[in-house]
């Protein structure tokens, strides 16, 4: 019997430095093959949390410059390409698109390895718009290193078909595989009862567009009917006075809470309990929140996002594209309980059917098939 393949899981942070729905999906995707004991896995990163005891797989810590972080991972493009040579892997898995895919693609293009590529947002596979200013220049390099990779990768994994669609008409390249994100099935108790809840969870980040969820608190507080909104999510410490700003907003609100960053599973608790999860993005992947509420029967109200139409093509939320018909939307929601339940009940059928962790196989079954490859071919 031959030595097992080694396989290794590359991204710039381990869930234990920073949990992120790239980070949660790749954790999940660990543990089962850990599970299955079928690889060698290293996980190489950038960063991870002090005194983390990895359990069945091997996890590296590059070092280099923290300070240099916010300008981009290309500065990392050295360091990363010896430690790759050091493990040697017959395999990369690489998600989250950075300088990272792009030194990791040619690293399997020149030695005895393979590389597949996850998708993990729109903008992965979306052109860089022109350089506008100086910080712009540091973007721009950073997506070449990332187009280099999205060209060179042997394969590339969509989450969504529009990313495949994206993926074709920008780099005439079609995904190996569309896999959705996976979660495993709900074990609160779902109550809905009490005032009605209204969710948003995001780290704050301008992308997030956090200062619209506060808008539409202060609107819903306006209601006759009672409606408590609920944000979690870590806040922008890199920006303290827009931070600052946005928390001064919250405090007068009265029937606006922060929780600020909470665990997955207290997250998981709260959103059993609500009516309502409201998403503010500019752009996402497929938010891994959308199925967290999706499979505790809460129907979904997004300003801009709603991967592959599913939303409205399911009758499991509602994508608006104004600050008004969102506003109008919630209130729909919030007054008419037979419609929300009604597509609550749809939603969780929906995320049953296309989310559950059987999708942690299919992707599996790419990286098995890459590693019984000639790396040449």
């Amino acid at each position: 019997m031959g030595r097992k393949r080694r396989l290794c899981i590359l991204i710039p942070n381990h869930w234990s430095a920073a949990m992120g729905g790239s980070e949660y999906q790749v954790q999940r995707l660990v543990g089962k093959l850990v599970a299955d004991g079928e690889f060698d896995v290293l996980f190489l990163t950038r960063q991870c949390g002090q005194g983390h005891c990895p359990e069945g797989y091997k996890l590296l810590c590059m070092r280099g410059w923290d300070k240099l972080l916010k300008y981009g991972f290309f500065f990392d493009a050295f360091n990363l390409l010896r430690w790759l040579r050091r493990v040697r892997p017959d395999v990369i898995y690489q998600r989250v698109g950075c300088a990272y895919t792009g030194v990791a693609a040619h690293y399997a293009s020149k030695g005895d390895c393979r590389m597949v590529w996850h998708v993990a947002s729109d903008e992965d596979v979306l052109p860089m718009e022109g350089v506008r200013s100086p910080r712009d220049g540091f973007r721009w390099l950073e997506k070449k290193f990332l187009e280099y990779g999205v060209r060179k990768a042997h394969r590339v994994v969509a989450q969504t078909f529009q990313q495949g669609s994206f993926l074709h008409k920008h780099y005439n390249r079609k995904p190996a595989a569309v896999i959705p994100n996976f979660h495993p099935l709900p074990g609160e108790e779902m109550t809905k009862n009490g005032m009605f809840k209204v969710v948003w969870v995001a780290n704050f980040k301008p992308l997030k567009q956090p200062e619209q969820f506060i808008s539409l608190a202060r609107d819903l507080n306006k209601l006759h009917e009672k409606v408590i909104c609920i944000m979690i999510g870590a806040p922008a410490h890199w920006a303290p006075q827009w931070q600052r700003s946005l928390e001064e907003r919250m405090a007068g609100v009265e029937t606006l809470t922060y929780l600020g960053e909470r665990p997955l599973e207290e997250v998981n608790r709260i959103l059993a309990g609500a009516h309502l999860f409201v998403n503010t993005s500019i752009q996402e992947g497929f938010p891994n929140t959308f199925i967290q509420s999706w499979m505790r029967k809460v129907p979904v109200v997004s300003l801009h996002v709603d991967p592959d139409g599913v939303l409205e093509r399911k009758g499991i939320g509602y994508c608006c594209k104004t600050y008004e018909k969102m506003l109008e939307r919630v209130i729909q929601l919030v007054q008419n309980p037979a419609l929300r339940n009604a597509m609550g009940e749809r939603a969780q059928i929906h995320a049953f059917s296309m989310h559950s962790e059987r999708n942690i196989q299919e992707l599996i079954q790419v990286l098995k098939a890459e590693s019984s490859l000639d790396p040449g071919l």
